[in-house]
């Protein structure tokens, strides 16, 4: 993952709530992905 798809990753998750921006930047490029794509399977459900 490029840093800037890391960061875009990284601000959504945090403007979406539910993680800090400091946990965010210690996780590894697939858990990012991973918790990204979680947060808008949940959104998708709500």
């Amino acid at each position: 993952m490029e840093w800037t798809e890391r960061q875009h990753l990284i601000e959504w998750l945090t403007i979406l709530g539910g993680y800090g921006k400091a946990f965010l930047e210690r996780q590894s490029d697939d858990e990012i992905e991973t918790l990204y794509n979680l947060r808008i399977k949940q959104l998708n459900e709500e």
